[in-house]
């Protein structure tokens, strides 16, 4: 090999070797980062986008500010709009639930969870049901027994919508127990207080909610906890509270939590957000108010999270089917 011809070889091979570690090269934001939330202010989702940015300014997880902007209307379609302006730009996160995995299963938006990054997981939020204290129900699995010999024979109360995560909620363990469960009369209220309230009352016969939701009156000795969705049981005051699988549901669900960026951003801004939230996931403060709103940690990295809601998605399509919710050609 002549001299010219080693000489271009070196500045090729120099060329390819800084070319690469400009590519991989370390980020971090440079200006405030936004915290996405298709609700308004007060919302749990917007306060869990709150703690996240309190819990990062307190421990300095980060040298720049962290701003939750609320983008409420269209279901979320608004906020995914403006996080998808914003494509390529790690400064915008946006939180992530299950409505990411079902509105566009339904027909409510045309976003689906393949139209974002995945970031990360943050933690699992299982759906418990729940009777009054009088109520001759006294467990899940009394519950599933009466359902089956006549999926008509108790009335069942939930919110926020239908098609939302306690109607999902309860349709697996229905399913799982093999009740017709387009059959189980459903009563639709705007929020998880009014469908516990109609509980109580006597107005309905059991709410499928959030297992946050069922806390204060669990404590108040109003009600009664019969199954929760999670794969094994919980602790704190769900501790005593016994899985559906333990009660001839073979099933689990999560409205998970967590977070997603718009498309086509960079690998090490991606990097960046999926070891902030690792060390999150860590941190003490943030665990105990997990621990406090009986939430699950369970953080994934942003590949498991895309497979997690991969899997997710054949789950959903055929639960909604059965629920007829489906949309058509869905």
């Amino acid at each position: 090999m002549t001299s010219l011809s080693c000489t271009r070889l070196f500045s090729v091979v120099l060329l390819l070797a800084s070319t690469t570690a400009f590519a991989q090269a370390p980020w971090k934001p440079q200006r405030p980062v936004e915290l996405i939330v298709g609700s308004a202010a007060g919302n749990s989702n917007d306060l869990m986008l709150r703690l996240i940015s309190q819990v990062a300014q307190e421990k300095r997880l980060l040298d720049v500010p962290m701003n939750v902007m609320n983008k409420p209307g269209g279901g979320n379609t608004i906020a995914w709009s403006y996080l998808n302006q914003h494509a390529g730009d790690g400064h915008y996160l946006m939180m992530a639930n299950l409505n990411l995995s079902v509105g566009h299963l339904t027909g409510t938006t045309t976003f689906s969870y393949r139209d974002f990054t995945p970031v990360s997981l943050l933690y699992d939020e299982y759906v418990v049901f729940v009777v009054r204290n009088e109520s001759p129900i006294k467990t899940g699995r009394d519950l599933l027994e009466r359902l089956k010999k006549d999926p008509t024979s108790l009335s069942l109360s939930f919110s926020s919508v239908a098609g939302g995560a306690n109607h999902i909620a309860a349709g697996l363990v229905f399913k799982a127990a093999g009740i017709d469960i387009k059959k189980v009369r459903a009563v639709v209220f705007d929020s998880a207080g009014k469908a516990i309230t109609a509980t109580l009352g006597g107005h309905v016969d059991f709410v499928s909610a959030s297992a946050s939701s069922a806390v204060s009156h669990l404590k108040a000795g109003t009600v009664r906890v019969i199954g929760i969705t999670s794969p094994k049981r919980i602790g704190g005051v769900f501790a005593d509270v016994p899985t559906f699988r333990e009660q001839g549901a073979n099933t689990s669900f999560s409205n998970y939590r967590g977070l997603i960026t718009g498309k086509t951003v960079p690998a090490n801004q991606l990097a960046y957000w999926e070891q902030f939230f690792a060390n999150l996931d860590k941190d003490a403060s943030w665990r105990a108010h997990l621990d406090k709103n009986e939430w699950e940690p369970n953080y994934t990295n942003s590949r498991d999270t895309r497979k997690y809601w991969d899997e997710l998605d054949a789950q959903m399509r055929s639960t909604l089917d059965d629920l007829g919710l489906l949309k058509k050609g869905g």
